[in-house]
């Protein structure tokens, strides 16, 4: 994997998509209320790497990546799934900007993008349940103030950018029940989120074991990040361990020492660690993994909190972290499953 740190490199890389066989590229947003009843995360995809539709990428086949296009977005409150949306766009209803700032628009989504700190996400979807949802939410984060390329890892087909670790998130979220389309919830949010932006080449699965991603934001727009990648055979696992201190990044170890314990099995029999015990220098992480939000035969979104100490100081968090084992897309009964789970427009 290759960390980037450039905020222009936020916009979309047409070239890589249109000339990469198996190209993805997605553009990822979460964010906790300040009230604790509320969480969601939204995913705009261009070749959409979770989707059973575009496997044949992996298998070495000829596929546009523009004809698997996909908004992902799910509603948590109080620790469980509220609403889920997951619809798959053709490429006449993409349009792709080039450079910043520009707008990605995948049927009546639009996705306003700069490299100063701010996105603004207009959502308007309809699932597979006729459930509506309308939700206009704006990210505000201090922007990225390093602006080089780092690169690590094993091989360089896929890319990681951390857009903006520590945000400022407000909007509104509405949901209308799916018999008459009528307004039944209003959802004023305040809260605290992350934005990340991934592009890489399919498949997973020949390299990567599975990765632990958990981030957590402090007081005074700090944030840590622990991108866990465990590979396959003898290839090298990298632990990306960041710390943010308002847009600039005071710490990053590539080789941060990872201990994984507490494991828990989920409802799929996925074996997964709660707690990731980090050192770096005379820098200490306890990620502590939480409640589930959503769960898969191979990948988990929780709530996460994370302890911090550092210069004899310790300080507390709270974020979302994710567990992924790519191999378990391949199988055919959970191709199937997942694939029930996406709306086609």
């Amino acid at each position: 994997m290759r960390l980037v740190m450039n905020a222009a490199e936020d916009a979309a890389h047409k070239e890589w998509l249109s000339e990469t066989a198996g190209a993805y590229e997605w553009w990822y947003f979460d964010a906790r209320s300040d009230c604790g009843e509320w969480a969601f995360s939204a995913i705009w995809f261009l070749g959409n790497p979770f989707s059973p539709y575009y496997r044949l990428a992996a298998q070495g086949k000829s596929v546009d990546p523009l004809e698997h296009n996909a908004l992902f977005f799910a509603l948590y409150r109080n620790g469980h799934l509220h609403a889920y949306h997951f619809t798959r766009f053709e490429r006449d209803e993409v349009e792709i900007p080039s450079s910043l700032p520009g707008r990605l628009r995948l049927g009546p989504n639009l996705l306003n993008l700069n490299s100063e700190g701010r996105s603004v996400l207009i959502v308007t979807d309809e699932n597979a349940n006729g459930r509506g949802l309308a939700a206009s939410l704006t990210f505000d984060s201090p922007p990225l103030l390093f602006q080089e390329t780092e690169e690590a890892g094993v091989g360089h087909s896929d890319f990681w950018l951390p857009a903006a670790p520590s945000c400022r998130v407000k909007g509104k979220i509405s949901l209308t029940a799916p018999q008459n389309g009528s307004a039944v919830e209003q959802i004023s949010f305040s809260g605290h989120g992350y934005h990340d932006h991934n592009w890489g080449r399919l498949p997973f699965d020949t390299q990567l074991k599975d990765w632990y991603w958990a981030r957590a934001e402090m007081e005074d727009e700090r944030a840590v990040i622990l991108y866990h990648v465990r590979s396959h055979g003898s290839a090298k696992t990298v632990s990306h361990l960041l710390l943010f201190e308002a847009g600039r990044l005071i710490l990053h170890d590539l080789n941060a020492q990872v201990r994984l314990s507490r494991r828990r099995i989920n409802g799929f029999g996925t074996i997964y660690a709660t707690r990731l015990s980090v050192q770096s220098g005379d820098v200490s992480v306890c990620f502590d993994l939480g409640t589930r939000l959503d769960s898969a035969p191979f990948y988990l979104r929780v709530f996460c909190d994370a302890k911090v100490t550092r210069a004899g100081k310790t300080e507390i968090g709270q974020g979302i972290g994710e567990y992924f084992r790519p191999k378990m897309l391949a199988g055919l009964i959970v191709a199937s499953a997942t694939k029930a789970r996406i709306s086609v427009r």
